[in-house]
């Protein structure tokens, strides 16, 4: 019976029906379309309904081959509904009923198709959050491709997303199918584009295999593999592709592919995988699995399809033997965790917290033991030991500190991608240091002005007994000025060509030669690099990542770059090696941060990176040494409202930041050790809030500050 869908809409027979909704063959202005139509309880949810009309843009630029389009949003009374292209075709899981497994060039051209789909989406910042066979329709009406492969599309972008709201849910449930959740939402963290690359992993190897890698029995057993155990090989696989295979099942997130480089290497993997059959492999404890679900779907006709029964199902569905439902919500009931949770640790060494910093109570911090303590025996009863499993990271098996994808993989290629520091590993404990005799600053002193007044930065460098200076002019250029001990100050100096939106970062990794970093209004990155004097042309680094603030910069190693960023409140890292920049990894244990970083290199192969913690503004010091990010030590007593900056001068660690008074804080550590922090306030400063910068010429340090007029003031001091 047909049932009108708003004005311009008709639907007329039932294609297939959801957790969600239902799906519906309809006729619109312009021919055939696929209307899905959400329930009668969501669609009276006021509250869902106008997040809906609010992602009605995203959800409608989002145009791509390999993408089910959606051409038009609903709301009509109590009709909700999403008007999509039409696929002429069934879904992935129907043709995995009939065929169990497919062959693997069918199977990595699927993937690479989905892959392609995710990287739109990716760059538009949208999230699927529910990758899975049920959502990949093959359209059967084009042209086959690599293996016979029909072009697969992926559906049902932003409705797990949208569905799955604080409201909805009550903070204390995830949304999604077991089989399909990456570890990092069964531990409670908040979904990024990484959960649908593992998500894709997984149903890779269920192409491949006949079954998920962590499916089978109760789905609490489920989400607890997902965590805790290490994906099983498949037998006959050239290398390549199980190790791109594992790499994207990797625990920590930062260890996966973005979905760009995950379809141009699983297209790469199909010349080798041309004419091999499916493998052979034998589902794992058989006898605990639930059974084949009833008959599949066939999108094209909305009937079911003659099939020979394969007897298991790779999926696990909520209850044994539950009839099929291409958009399964699995809700399981599970704690998150709080934003104090999921800030810092205490850090490293013992160290005292200083009267500034606004610590959580220690009656709180026990309160916490005893809670995670019950929470963990409550969830081991229940199958769900997630939390277990995460206070457990050095038990010698895979973590959310994985190492970076091209660190861990074990690739034979002559020349390897660059990695980004991003593993965690114990944090070196040692014997706590006196404290460290604060230096006397000479009066500041006022720079020449620039041609117009400054309203960024200041970022200073020395490079051969030369300190550069640059700063954001206030028309949104980049200035800078030169000095040296003996002949002052030069010229102000002007980069055009972008403009920026904050402060530059500015590093020397080679002898001679400046590279200068700055975030445009587009909030992308660009670089520009000066050698031998002479200024080269401005280029984008990253055409995808977009940084709320402006990225810091050092050398850790001669010829290369470290760079740390801010995105929303994470903490980002990637390295320029031999001219090769590799992908942006999550910097783990950084928790959630606000302003802008900043960055040094103390010794070969060491950072440090000083962020400002989220929660309540205490400066963090996070050390990079041995290849891996350790635990969060803090600058006890040092407060900021804005960038940190660090700078290291013989054997002394300097942090400034500016003060809630408007003035300027530093504090002072000895560079190695588990540092006690000597923190003072710059004798007053008659500065914006904004930033400050210190560079080291000779032993001494440099401190310069944009004032309150616009113009850099500069100070020195000799450690003592």
């Amino acid at each position: 019976m047909a049932r009108k869908i708003g004005s311009r809409y008709t639907a007329h027979q039932v294609l297939g029906r959801g957790s969600a909704g239902t799906v519906w063959l309809g006729e619109g202005p312009e021919g055939p379309v696929a209307i899905k139509l959400l329930r009668e309880d969501l669609a009276s949810d006021q509250d869902l309904v106008g997040r809906f009309v609010q992602e009605r843009t995203a959800l409608l630029s989002l145009d791509h081959p390999h993408i089910v389009g959606i051409r038009d949003l609903v709301v009509d009374g109590t009709d909700l509904a999403l008007v999509m292209d039409l696929v002429r075709g069934t879904d992935l899981r129907s043709r995995l009923e009939r065929e169990r497994r497919l062959a693997p060039e069918a199977a990595v051209s699927i993937a690479a198709d989905v892959a392609d789909g995710l990287a739109a989406a990716h760059a538009a910042g949208v999230v699927h959050r529910d990758v899975k066979p049920e959502n990949v329709l093959l359209d059967s009406a084009a042209p086959p491709g690599p293996g016979g492969a029909p072009p697969a599309l992926l559906t049902d972008f932003g409705i797990a997303r949208l569905v799955d709201s604080p409201r909805r849910t009550r903070a204390t449930r995830i949304i999604g199918t077991p089989d399909y959740l990456a570890p990092e939402i069964i531990e409670g963290l908040p979904p990024r584009a990484s959960v649908d690359i593992y998500a894709l992993a997984t149903v890779l190897y269920e192409l491949l295999a006949g079954f998920t890698p962590f499916g089978g029995g109760h789905p609490g057993a489920v989400l607890r593999r997902h965590v805790t155990e290490t994906v099983a090989p498949l037998p006959d696989l050239p290398d390549d592709l199980w190790q791109l295979l594992s790499q994207c099942l990797a625990k920590g997130p930062a260890s996966r592919l973005k979905a760009t480089e995950l379809a141009e290497r699983l297209r790469a993997q199909l010349p080798q995988l041309a004419g091999m059959p499916p493998i052979d492999v034998d589902v794992p404890d058989a006898d605990d699995l639930p059974e084949a679900d009833a008959e599949p779907y066939d999108y094209n006709t909305g009937g079911a399809e003659s099939y020979e029964p394969v007897g298991r199902r790779g999926a696990v569905p909520l209850v044994r033997g539950a009839a099929p439902d291409s958009t399964r919500d699995t809700h399981t009931s599970m704690k998150l965790p709080t934003a104090e949770e999921l800030s810092s640790p205490r850090p490293a060494g013992g160290g005292g917290r200083g009267p500034k910093h606004r610590a959580v109570p220690d009656t709180v911090r026990r309160r916490r033991v005893k809670l995670g303590a019950a929470a963990a025996a409550a969830l081991v009863a229940t199958g769900l030991g997630a939390w277990a499993v995460t206070s457990g990271s050095d038990n010698g098996g895979a973590t959310q500190q994985d190492p970076q994808p091209d660190n861990s993989t074990a690739s034979t290629a002559s020349s390897p991608t660059p990695t980004a520091p991003t593993a965690g590993a114990a944090s070196p404990q040692g014997a706590v240091e006196s404290p460290v005799p604060l230096p006397h600053w000479s009066a500041f002193k006022t720079a020449p002005a620039a041609a117009v007044g400054l309203t960024g930065g200041p970022r200073a460098i020395t490079v051969s007994g030369t300190t550069y200076v640059f700063a954001r002019g206030a028309d949104k250029n980049i200035w800078y000025i030169t000095h040296t001990r003996t002949a002052g100050y030069g010229n102000w100096q002007r980069l055009i060509g972008i403009s920026t939106a904050d402060d530059p970062a500015v590093v020397s990794s080679r002898a001679g030669r400046l590279d200068i970093f700055a975030l445009g209004t587009d909030h992308l990155l660009y670089r520009r690099t000066m050698t031998a004097g002479q200024w080269g042309s401005w280029y984008q680094v990253d055409e995808r990542t977009h940084f709320s603030s402006a990225p810091a910069a050092a050398s850790s190693e001669p010829g290369r770059i470290d760079l740390v960023g801010r995105t929303s409140s994470d903490l980002v890292t990637a390295s320029l090696v031999d001219g090769r920049w590799n992908a942006w990894a999550l910097v783990p244990t950084a928790g959630r941060i606000t302003s802008a970083p900043g960055l040094l290199s103390r010794s070969h192969g060491s950072l440090d990176a000083f962020v400002v913690r989220k929660a309540d503004g205490a400066v963090l010091r996070l050390p990079y040494v041995n290849g891996a990010w350790r635990p969060a030590q803090l600058v006890n007593g040092l407060d900021a409202t804005g960038r940190p900056e660090p700078v290291l001068v013989g054997h002394q660690l300097y942090a400034f930041t500016p003060a809630a008074d408007g003035g300027l804080a530093q504090a002072v550590a000895p560079a190695t050790g588990a540092a006690t922090w000597s923190v003072a306030t710059v004798a007053p400063v008659a500065s914006s809030a904004a930033a400050a910068t210190a560079a080291s010429s000779g032993g001494t340090v440099e401190l310069y500050i944009r004032t309150a007029s616009g113009r850099l003031a500069r100070s020195t001091a000799s450690p003592a």
